[in-house]
């Protein structure tokens, strides 16, 4: 991969990564208000926590994306982004365009999906 090419994917990454800071900021920030705005019934009570709930279930799926992220930063700096981790070949420009942390071609991930993997 051409060192511009790995300039551009390296900033789309860092500016997801941004972003998922910047939200998850604003959902701790969120969450902390959930049920300060008087007295509660218990049915406003348990809606708060199913939304405190769903907002760290949001939180769990962007943490997990946050690794991702951090891990293609890694193979940018390797050397080995846009390499499948499974068969090794190049993972498409298209893919990653659509994808950025994507870690297999189209190929190999359609086979481990059918594998149920």
């Amino acid at each position: 991969m051409k060192k511009q090419e790995r300039e551009h994917y390296k900033k789309r990454l860092l500016k997801m990564r941004e972003a998922i800071l910047s939200k998850a900021k604003k959902l701790k920030e969120d969450s902390y208000s959930l049920g300060t705005d008087g007295i509660q019934d218990m049915a406003d009570a348990a809606s708060n926590s199913y939304n405190a709930d769903i907002l760290m279930s949001i939180s769990d799926n962007d943490l997990k994306l946050l690794k991702d992220i951090d891990s293609s930063l890694d193979k940018i700096v390797k050397g080995t982004y846009g390499v499948c981790e499974e068969c090794e070949e190049k993972i498409s420009e298209k893919r990653l365009e659509a994808n950025p942390v994507a870690r297999y071609c189209i190929t190999c991930k359609r086979l481990m999906e059918e594998k149920g993997i």
